[in-house]
């Protein structure tokens, strides 16, 4: 039986964000379970999706309860529709993007550019990062038409969570080193200018490309985790991107060009990799810039990836402050 970790608030937990297990339409407050003393010997007191992914035992109970509902009280049963679903990690410490991770976007990328190459190929991962306490948001949590807009778009990508602290790892013991996967879209403002420039100097486009991803909610990732070991490989799982339902992108992640160990050990060259930190793995063919069609308020954007879930997300103009 599958395990979907989730984090939510509740309306009786004044505003405290929960760990839970997700199963169908019911959300399992494994906090009130562990507070109550039901849970079983050796799972102390995980409090947080990431002390639920470091947790063996937890994760074996938390397949039995998957498997019979039943065995639940009823005080610790919700409906999900009675509950906030936040991003499941809601606080990653760090969020890690790869850019044209996949053939078909860079691809898609050079002709939108109206660039040729004879050979389109990376030789090394292109790793940005996101800043995560402002973009960070989950399923049903509404992506932003603001005042600087000029083009939303979507990017629907595979999102791996770190489990376990990890510095310059090799390949092959790479993928020891992650707790769970999730769904995620990178959220881009495509023709990003806040201040106009009589002309572009060297960098600049780059910069205004980076700086378009930063925008508040434009990291939605859920609706839950899944434990890796759940997952029966996490290199071929069946991606879609719709939009108002019409699909956009649909694509495996066996596609990408940098695989999952490969890209962990190239970043933990760089950096320590902490347990929570969230590595969104790059997008196949067929964003909203690939023909013209930005995100407009009102539209409903849908990532799906098999064995883990749906992540929604409405599209709403920004309340101007």
């Amino acid at each position: 039986m599958s395990v979907r970790l989730v984090s939510f608030i509740s309306k009786g937990s004044r505003g405290a964000i929960r760990a839970g297990l997700l199963v169908g339409d019911i959300v399992v407050d494994l906090v009130a379970l562990f507070e109550a003393g039901r849970a079983p010997r050796g799972a102390g007191q995980p409090m947080s999706v990431i002390e639920l992914l470091e947790c063996d035992v937890c994760l074996n109970w938390a397949a039995e309860l998957a498997a019979d509902l039943d065995t639940v009280p009823d005080d610790a049963r919700h409906s999900r529709h009675a509950v906030k679903l936040l991003s499941p990690i809601p606080n990653p410490g760090k969020i890690l993007c790869m850019a044209t991770n996949y053939q078909s976007h860079l691809q898609e990328s050079l002709s939108r550019r109206m660039l040729s190459d004879d050979n389109p190929t990376i030789e090394t991962p292109r790793v940005f990062m996101k800043p995560s306490a402002n973009t960070i948001c989950g399923d049903g949590a509404p992506i932003l038409v603001t005042r600087q807009s000029r083009f939303v778009d979507y990017e629907g990508e595979l999102a791996v969570i770190i489990g376990k602290r990890c510095r310059q790892v090799g390949i092959d013991e790479a993928m020891q080193y992650v707790g769970g996967v999730s769904c995620c879209n990178d959220i881009s403002e495509r023709r990003l200018r806040v201040w106009e420039r009589p002309e572009d100097k060297d960098w600049d486009k780059f910069f205004d490309w980076l700086n378009g991803k930063w925008m508040d909610n434009g990291f939605p990732m859920g609706p839950c985790v899944v434990p890796t070991r759940f997952i029966s490989d996490p290199h071929a799982l069946d991606l879609q991107t719709r939009v108002n339902g019409v699909v956009k992108q649909h694509a495996s992640t066996g596609e990408m060009i940098f695989d999952i160990a490969q890209t962990i050990a190239f970043i933990s060259e760089i950096m320590t990799l902490e347990p929570g930190d969230v590595i969104a793995t790059g997008t196949p063919e067929g964003v909203g810039s690939s023909d013209g069609t930005n995100l407009k308020p009102g539209d409903v954007v849908e990532v799906e990836i098999s064995e883990i879930g749906v992540l929604t997300n409405p599209v709403e103009a920004e309340a101007q402050p």
